[in-house]
């Protein structure tokens, strides 16, 4: 292409013609950035998206020019399964490869946005859902935590929008997080709810509650041996939450100090799930990425142990790039 004129977005296979991990040049990065929702082909919008994750992740996009785009973009989005696969992107990026220092102002803008999006969406669309679904994903402010409280409670309403079962408990795992709901909440909901997804809406909520106790109770049921797959997967998906860090440090070196013998007492299937969900992925440090090294390359830890603490590391390796880079 030397001495060919540059045009504003060059787009690598476009039309998606084969298995190919493509990079935006700095300008198309920049153009896509300020006008993805001008692209009418939706095949080449996903690649772009797929490539704007992809350079994140690889730490050659930092985590605020992400974010730009999915605000600059995402309302615009037909298809509402990429709209869910970039709300569930931009939320990793956000808790694991953003700079420390810009995390809030990221899930604030965001957040704020989904509302803003969430009220222009057609009522009772698959849009409207995703968009609420996000905002109590993202919600920081008090402001914003007060909007998904009022969705809860019935005090706000969206027209078109159901309140389901299952919104109520999205909407309160996200309170609980916050601190802002109990576990004599949780237990109200969870009554009103007496089903076997009910049961494991509780199991999250009460692992998501940040304080001390709560989070010695999921640890105990976690390592106790007793809890039913999906009950354990459940406690396992509410252990780590972003923003309590302090309360989670405790346990990163007992993780790797009871690793050894979950692999000999639980089932391959329970043993991987406590070894991937209770990764301490959202603490990003080099002490983290050392201690998951060490535990990989152990004489004695089992070769399944040794794989997924392995990759464990590498993400952890990778978010630190990726902050590094946000950073700038």
């Amino acid at each position: 292409l030397a001495g060919k004129p540059q045009p504003d977005l060059l787009l690598l296979n476009d039309e998606d013609l084969t298995f190919a991990k493509i990079r935006l040049d700095d300008r198309s990065k920049q153009t896509v950035i300020s006008a993805i929702g001008e692209i009418k082909d939706s095949l080449a919008r996903t690649l772009i998206w797929g490539a704007a994750w992809d350079m994140t992740r690889d730490g050659e996009m930092s985590t605020g020019d992400y974010v730009a785009l999915v605000n600059a973009g995402l309302a615009t989005e037909n298809d509402v399964a990429v709209v869910q696969t970039i709300l569930r992107q931009v939320h990793a990026a956000v808790d694991q490869y953003a700079a420390p220092e810009h995390r809030d102002q990221y899930a604030s803008a965001l957040a704020d946005n989904l509302w803003a999006w969430a009220q222009a969406a057609d009522p009772g669309s698959d849009h409207q859902l995703a968009f609420v679904r996000g905002l109590a994903a993202m919600a920081q402010t008090p402001e914003q935590l007060q909007i998904v409280a009022d969705l809860l409670n019935g005090d706000r309403t969206l027209a078109g929008l159901t309140v389901d079962t299952d919104l109520r408990w999205g909407l309160l795992q996200s309170l609980a997080a916050a601190g802002l709901a109990d576990a004599e909440r949780i237990e109200e909901e969870a009554q009103a709810d007496a089903t076997a997804t009910g049961r494991r809406h509780r199991a999250m909520a009460l692992a998501s509650l940040p304080t001390a106790a709560a989070k010695a109770d999921a640890w105990a049921a976690i390592m106790g041996g007793e809890l039913p797959n999906a009950l354990l997967d459940a406690t396992l998906g509410g252990f780590s939450r972003a923003g309590q860090a302090e309360i989670l440090a405790p346990y990163i070196p007992q993780y790797f100090e009871q690793l050894p013998t979950i692999w000999q007492e639980r089932t391959p299937e329970m043993a991987q799930s406590i070894t991937m969900l209770l990764y301490p992925y959202l603490a990003v440090s080099e002490s983290t990425a050392e201690a998951a090294e060490a535990f990989a390359a152990g004489a004695d830890v089992h070769p399944a142990a040794a794989r997924l603490v392995g990759e464990g590391a590498d993400s952890t390796r990778r978010a630190l790039r990726a902050r590094a880079v946000d950073a700038d």
